[in-house]
């Protein structure tokens, strides 16, 4: 029997500022992980493993969650997992607090907890664990241990703190989990698993067992811009469409009061444009999204090759006093490069043909193009397996259109290795030969085995039936709710941006685009430093330069193109960051 299956895969607010672990924070202490960072603060919190991720979580309090997973800080699987075992993975552990208030019982630590997710569900072997820290007896005691039975919304809870162990000078709570890996005899769909998300976390004094309300209006997840279907555009494309006045927002929020709340306004902000989306009445604990598909709004750009946009929102409420500001706005960067893309950047699955039969098999996703352009690569996101499990190579493969599916073949690149050591990523794969595309054309890949291709699937956006595969000759539509995350690209195969600079003026860089790493070649005795400026002029990054090759992780900025200043020799260079 033939079979396809969907293979799932995956990620402040304080008193006082920690200084050094022998310091102590005071209450309350309260973080939400609404900030724009990949991992927990380092002022509230000591951390192995865990992330931050604002779209994995369904229907979170605020935005951004703490997840917990089978990946390291690395994001490569812990050494102790094995298949069919269960194992100790990412643990937060809170800085020192004082909560030295004798026999007061008042003192209560409330979180949001959430099994599943956007991502896989944990099994019954696996947990989330919640311990405090005695400073008296300097040791770890468990208080409470989750199983996958939690409901797959989030739920709350409150423990009260009262024990004298605990009402001490250097307490400390932690969570942690425990995974289990599938089966040694489908090594090719073990992936990331078992997620867990925290959220909301507070701890403070005078608290009562049913102080589990909140004044508080909160954004959910970042804002969502879209261009007709597609999330990002090759720029040059954009500007030669006529309709491209024609866009979409999506705004989401949530009143986390027991009460109404009125929501003054929504103000969205596109590259320092702002705009009033009105006023809104909210009923009590209840979710909501502001859309608009038909949005008057052109987005401009200095450059014919790349646009870089600041979109952001804030929500202004009728909360006042004991909102959390912190959660009512966001910022995010948009780049329209050479590339169209559906999905939102992140995967919380994984997407590939497996079973009996599938050897062969097909994958393809259709674009429209909004103009004709020569088709030169294609950026693949590819999720990370167990031991590397998943297929070694395979085909891409590209088809023209009839009866809105995938019809007769018009390119194949063969046997291309699948880049196991560059997962959790988009990995740009050049063609040999540049194809010119006129109209509707699919874009795909070929098993070359019965193991996996795990591409990776964004979950959050849905849209348009884009999606099909073919296992015994005949085109099907996924019914996956999700976009396969495939990007075709056109245009240059590096940023075609000109470089001002004198000639022989012994600096050399690549990769460009760069992901994580900015290697420069430095033969020029006079250049000591570089410095990073975005295209508003201001400048984000610097760092020292040695004579020879030097390393610059680069994993801190923003998607976009940044302007490179080499002091020293008057060098001004461009440079495409596209994480």
């Amino acid at each position: 029997m033939k079979k396809v299956l969907l293979f799932w895969a995956a990620f402040v607010m304080a008193a006082e500022v920690f200084a050094a672990d022998s310091d102590t924070l005071e209450l309350p202490f309260f973080d939400d992980f609404s900030y724009l960072k990949e991992y927990p603060a380092d002022s509230l919190w000591k951390n192995s493993g865990c992330g931050i991720s604002r779209y994995m979580a369904k229907n979170p309090p605020s935005t951004g969650v703490l997840v917990f997973d089978a990946l390291d800080s690395t994001k490569k699987f812990y050494e102790s997992a094995y298949y069919g075992n269960f194992s100790a993975g990412d643990t937060v552990e809170s800085r020192p607090i004082n909560l030295y208030y004798p026999d007061d019982k008042t003192v209560f630590l409330s979180f949001y907890l959430q099994a599943g997710g956007n991502g896989d569900y944990p099994e019954k072997q696996d947990s989330l664990c919640l311990d405090f820290y005695s400073p008296l007896t300097e040791k770890w005691t468990n208080i409470r241990q989750y199983s996958s039975a939690l409901t797959k919304s989030f739920q709350q809870e409150m423990i009260n703190v009262s024990e004298k162990e605990y009402l001490q000078k250097g307490f400390k709570f932690r969570f942690r989990n425990y995974f289990s890996l599938g089966s040694e005899s489908q090594k090719d769909l073990v992936g990331n698993c078992d997620f867990w998300y925290v959220d909301y976390i507070k701890l403070d004094r005078n608290r009562e067992e049913n102080d589990t309300v909140y004044s508080d209006v909160s954004l959910t997840a970042d804002p969502v811009v879209k261009f007709g279907d597609y999330t990002a555009v090759p720029w040059k494309h954009y500007l030669n469409d006529p309709k491209k006045e024609k866009l979409s927002y999506s705004v989401f929020y949530r009143n986390n009061d027991k009460r109404a709340r009125l929501l003054d306004s929504i103000n969205l902000k596109l590259n320092g444009e702002k705009f009033a989306l009105g006023s809104f009445n909210m009923p009590s604990y209840m979710d909501f999204e502001n859309h608009n598909k038909d949005f008057n709004y052109v987005f401009s750009s200095q450059s014919d090759t790349v646009m870089d946009c600041e979109i952001s929102v804030k929500l202004v409420s009728d909360v006042m006093r004991k909102d959390f500001s912190g959660n009512n706005e966001v910022s995010i960067q948009k780049t329209f490069y050479n590339y169209y893309a559906y999905d939102d950047g992140t995967a919380e699955a994984a997407y590939g043909l497996y079973g009996e039969g599938s050897q062969g098999g097909l994958v393809a996703v259709r674009y429209v193009p909004l103009m004709p352009d020569v088709l030169t690569g294609v950026y693949m996101y590819f999720c990370p397996v167990f031991r590397d499990a998943q297929a070694n190579y395979f085909n891409i493969k590209i088809f023209n259109g009839r009866n809105n599916q995938p019809s007769v073949e018009i390119y194949s690149q063969n046997n291309i290795a699948v880049p196991k050591k560059q997962t959790e990523r988009f990995v740009f794969i050049p063609f040999d030969n540049p194809i010119q595309i006129t109209d509707t054309f699919f874009i795909g890949w070929e098993k070359l085995s019965k193991d996996i291709i795990a591409v990776g699937f964004d979950k959050n956006t849905v849209g348009g039936d884009n999606k099909f595969f073919n296992l015994n000759g005949v085109w099907k539509p996924s019914k996956e709710k999700g976009q396969i995350m495939i990007r075709p690209a056109f245009g240059a195969l590096s940023t075609p941006v000109s470089d001002v600079k004198p000639k022989n003026d012994g600096i050399k860089f690549y990769p460009n685009p760069a992901e994580e790493m900015l290697f420069v070649e430095n033969k020029n005795s006079k250049c000591k430093r570089i410095n990073f400026y975005n295209l508003n002029g201001q400048k984000v990054k610097s760092a020292f330069l040695e004579s020879g090759l030097n390393e610059i992780n680069v994993n801190d900025l923003k998607n976009g193109m940044y302007i490179l200043d080499f002091e020293g020799i008057k060098t001004r260079k461009k440079l495409l960051i596209t994480h």
